[in-house]
């Protein structure tokens, strides 16, 4: 009776997993999820404009590009967005974008439907100034 209990139990063990360390690690699957990082903004700027070089033409894109997101849209809201590169001048940036910000002032914008702001880029970026639009916030 005895040796059958054992025997019994040596069965029923044979089809268990041990626990170990790796039970609780997680799966490869998840670590590769882990990594991917989402957009900082997912929306698609309205214009783009590079201050790699200075002095940049940029005015007529934007003449255009305001005049066209307004006809469309009559009560909008614009983020004008610096973007800064690992190293850069802060400054400077936060200059382009008081630039770009007069130049759509001067289109006819109204200043208090103007957000600016500064984010980080990615390294190797060039600077650069983004225009988005959003709906008016009242």
């Amino acid at each position: 009776m005895k040796a059958t209990s054992v025997m019994l139990a040596v069965l029923l063990l044979a089809g268990c997993k041990l626990i170990d360390q790796t039970t609780f690690a997680p799966s490869p699957e998840a670590k590769a999820q882990a990594v991917e990082r989402p957009r900082a903004d997912p929306r698609t700027p309205l214009v783009t404009i590079s201050f790699a070089d200075p002095n940049p033409e940029y005015q007529g894109l934007l003449h255009y590009a305001l005049h066209a997101a307004a006809e469309r849209y009559p009560s909008l809201d614009y983020d004008v967005i610096a973007m800064l590169p690992p190293n850069a001048d802060v400054g400077a940036q936060q200059k382009h974008g008081l630039e770009v910000m007069r130049a759509m002032v001067t289109e006819g914008v109204a200043a208090d439907r103007i957000h600016l702001g500064l984010r980080s880029a990615a390294a190797g970026a060039d600077p650069e100034v983004r225009v988005y639009i959003r709906p008016a916030s009242g």
